[in-house]
């Protein structure tokens, strides 16, 4: 892989025209490589629209955001902007060309147990590359197995190259302590949930299965527990979905659209199921409904289920 950052000298040409004109070099070695690029984010810097027709025509992945530190503060800012910027960062990935919410700081410092967990799911639903900065030589098996985790590697690497979508948030809310019937502290709580689900394979006429994410942002020290239907997920094909818990490792059998899911999500944690649609007959092939990004799947919900 060759990354290509942006020199900011005056003589160079502008980003537009520097990245293609390396990446058309590149090419001519005839040798196989990976292009990762920073262009998107330096012109974002620079007040600039990206043209991603031509960003995807010429890199493998490329940059949106600032670079990642190893802390859980990072982390969040990297995935409250994926978030809040969706409609136009999702419809740009697909199979041969990602976008790159930057690296894998699971197994360092900043981070514990259940936020590596955390990050290991959140970049799998965007569909995002795994490129790990960690020192194999000293990282825990606890959170080796999260790097090696095979199904959640399998949701990232899915064929049909989706990314996934924030679906359902729970907005903030002031929470007040008195501390004397004349003095108060106000301190902002984020309650916590939000969802995000990635379309995946296998897929049956206009059905897809689907990973879902349920991530609690909460970091007081209570997990918080949630109940929906797969319905309101947006998972409605009537034969039901095979459902599995990634990271237990629990299989909760083929359940209806109907069904209940209830879930407990500790403190900046994650819980990620796998949903495969279970057709009622064996097809002779799929058959797949074009799938435009710019559509959302699911409504954007802001209440509590």
């Amino acid at each position: 892989m060759l990354d290509a950052p942006g020199a900011k000298l005056p003589e160079f040409p502008p980003y537009h025209v520097r990245y293609p004109e390396f990446g058309y070099h590149l090419n001519k070695t005839g040798r196989p490589m990976v292009y990762s690029c920073s262009w998107p984010v330096y012109q974002i810097y620079a007040g600039m629209a990206p043209n991603f027709t031509s960003i995807i025509q010429h890199c493998n992945l490329w940059r949106n955001f600032d670079d990642i530190q190893d802390t859980w503060v990072s982390v969040e800012s990297i995935i409250d902007y994926y978030g809040n910027n969706q409609d136009t960062i999702v419809p740009n990935a697909g199979p041969g060309h990602w976008n790159d919410p930057d690296m894998l700081i699971i197994g360092n410092f900043g981070l514990s147990y259940e936020q590596s967990k955390t990050q290991m799911a959140l970049w799998a639903i965007l569909a995002a590359p795994l490129l790990m900065s960690v020192d194999l030589r000293t990282i825990r098996p606890e959170y080796k197995a999260i790097l090696q985790n095979k199904k959640i590697i399998a949701v990232d690497q899915d064929p049909l190259g989706y990314q996934g979508r924030r679906i359902y948030k729970v907005k903030t809310f002031i929470h007040t302590f008195y501390l004397t019937t004349e003095h108060h502290l106000e301190h902002t709580v984020h309650n916590g949930i939000e969802i995000w689900a990635r379309p995946i394979t296998p897929f049956y006429q206009t059905y897809f299965s689907y990973a879902v994410l349920f991530l609690n942002r909460r970091t007081d020290g209570t997990p918080s527990d949630v109940a929906v239907t797969l319905r309101e997920l947006g998972l409605s094909y009537p034969g039901g979905y095979n459902v599995e818990d990634l990271y237990e490792d629990v299989n909760y059998g083929v359940l209806t659209p109907q069904t209940k899911i209830k879930v407990k999500v500790n403190p900046s944690g994650v819980v990620l199921l796998r949903a495969d649609i279970q057709p009622r007959f064996e097809a002779s092939r799929q058959l797949q409904t074009p799938y435009d990004p710019y559509n959302q799947i699911f409504q954007v919900q802001q209440n509590y289920f």
